[in-house]
């Protein structure tokens, strides 16, 4: 597997329903000065905890199981074993809102999705899960290939937004609401914003799963 490829796995991993859902929960909970500080706290913190799975690769280079192995090591079975199923229960949570999100989606153009819970959408969610969870039983090289090109559909979205903001964007409509208006405090603002973006960055801990690869991925 190709360092690229391995980078379009941890990115696909992190890019999810999150940050298609931020504008809408950032309008709701705050105003720009808000977002800012939310983004700096769970940045900051996203990165010293990428710094301490470097650091445990590093210093434990035979554990290659993911987040749990390193719990399993430290403390003991039992301890790995919650951590393992908590990430499992954490993982299914998140591809519920991915697809409920795809669904709700749709559901603007094709009125049987409805807002992405009606019986037809969980059939059809469920369908597309199953069918990703078979093509990755086929093996890691095919379910790099498939990452690669769902990755490049999220981010495609994604840039094409932020290239639309550097010519549309105007200052006044920045500056409008920018410290939140309110019944919310600052502190408030900022707290009401935080569980979205740390759901942003979940995913990045997926490196540690997949390092056993990039040992011996070519260029």
């Amino acid at each position: 597997m190709s360092r690229l490829q391995l980078t379009a796995m941890v990115v696909g991993s992190m890019v999810g329903a999150g940050i298609f859902s931020l504008p809408r929960t950032f309008a709701g909970a705050t105003g720009p000065l808000g977002a800012v500080i939310a983004w700096l706290i769970a940045g900051t913190g996203m990165y010293m905890l990428a710094r301490v799975f470097q650091f445990l690769r590093q210093r434990k280079p035979h554990l290659d199981a993911g987040v749990f192995a390193y719990a399993k090591e430290g403390y003991g079975d039992y301890p790995g074993f919650l951590s393992a199923f908590g990430y499992w229960i954490g993982s299914c949570l998140d591809n519920v809102s991915y697809w409920v999100l795809i669904k709700s989606t749709l559901g603007a153009f094709f009125p049987v999705f409805g807002e992405g819970n009606t019986v037809v959408a969980i059939l059809v969610a469920s369908a597309g899960i199953w069918l990703f969870h078979f093509m990755i039983l086929r093996g890691i090289q095919q379910a790099a290939a498939i990452n690669m090109v769902v990755t490049i559909a999220k981010i495609v979205p994604i840039v094409v937004f932020i290239l639309i903001l550097l010519f549309a964007f105007k200052l006044d409509l920045f500056r409008f609401n920018f410290y939140g208006e309110g019944w919310r405090t600052g502190s408030e603002q900022v707290k009401a914003t935080m569980f979205v973006t740390v759901f942003v960055f979940l995913g990045i801990e997926g490196a540690s799963v997949y390092s056993r690869y990039a040992r011996n991925a070519g260029t």
